[in-house]
């Protein structure tokens, strides 16, 4: 039985000969750099390249478990050095109803590890999931106020971009985004 990732190869391999169009490397001239960073959750159900349409240079996407910013804050600042702050003008978040990190919490998360691999307990205890209980579109809004204020009080990220911070609750049943008011 052929497994997912053999299938995904042999996709690649069709791509790279029929499809790929050479990219410049960074040094060889210049290198378009989108504009916008998104963080997103990594749920497949909340696809941001799918539910905004995206090509593929029209934005930075980061995603990972809930689509918080402490987690790609990294990802962020990485970017703001290599392009010399030039790049980004705008960040969005985007969480989603029904996400994941809305039914187990972090410490949930903690004790299954700790239970698996007690000779890790010291480290799994510095493990930060990012959950959050209670997926009302209320906590939803909280949830991404918090990550806008994460960004916006941070003395990492630059004024002109912290003027550009916005978030957003996408609905996997309707489809739908809608502005988180601050």
């Amino acid at each position: 039985m052929a497994s997912k990732w053999n299938e995904l190869l042999e996709r690649n391999r069709v791509y790279a000969e029929t499809k790929h169009q050479p990219k410049t490397f960074m040094g060889e001239g210049p290198v378009a750099i989108p504009s916008v960073i998104i963080f997103a959750c990594l749920d497949f159900r909340a696809s941001v390249e799918e539910f905004l349409d995206l090509k593929p240079d029209e934005a930075l996407v980061i995603r990972n478990l809930g689509g918080r910013a402490k987690s790609g804050l990294h990802a962020l600042l990485f970017l703001e050095e290599v392009t010399k702050s030039q790049a980004l003008k705008e960040v969005i978040i985007i969480h989603h109803t029904n996400c994941g990190c809305t039914v187990i919490t972090t410490a949930d998360v903690r004790e299954s590890l700790k239970s698996k691999y007690p000779q890790m307990a010291d480290e799994i205890d510095q493990f930060d999931f990012g959950t959050y209980i209670g997926g009302d579109l209320e906590n939803h809004n909280r949830v991404v106020r918090e990550d806008i204020k994460l960004l916006q009080e941070s003395p990492l990220v630059r004024e002109e971009l912290k003027a550009h911070v916005r978030g957003y609750v996408f609905d996997i049943k309707t489809g739908k985004l809608s502005l988180v008011p601050q």
